[in-house]
């Protein structure tokens, strides 16, 4: 967990980087918000993005995205994985086994960006 001063420290750092601390807070950790030159809101004290929602029916659309993204990244994670293991073995059992987990890997993840697009 984040001392006072920490996020006081990180608050700073964001400030000297331009970026601008905005009227709102953070409704978790009630800590001021800052928006970067990029245009993305941040939460020093959480360390994590936030994203300012319209409607019940937005945070929902944007839930799933971020759900959607999440498993994204985890499936490019399990493929770099199984080739790095691809890369140690010998054994055409074994290889012939990965290949196959890589195969199912790469459909689901062109399957998944094909719905995000």
């Amino acid at each position: 967990m984040k001392t006072r001063d920490d996020v006081a420290k990180k608050g700073a750092e964001l400030l000297r980087a331009g970026a601008t601390m905005l009227q709102t807070h953070c409704t978790d950790c009630k800590t001021p918000l800052f928006q970067l030159s990029s245009g993305e809101v941040v939460c020093p004290g959480c360390d994590r993005k936030v994203v300012f929602v319209k409607s019940d029916e937005d945070e929902k659309e944007l839930l799933e995205l971020m759900k959607v993204s999440e498993l994204e990244e985890d499936l490019v994670k399990k493929i770099d994985q199984i080739k790095e293991k691809m890369s140690k073995t010998d054994d055409p059992a074994e290889l012939d086994k990965m290949a196959k987990s890589l195969s199912s890997l790469l459909d689901l993840l062109g399957k998944l960006r094909h719905k995000k697009s």
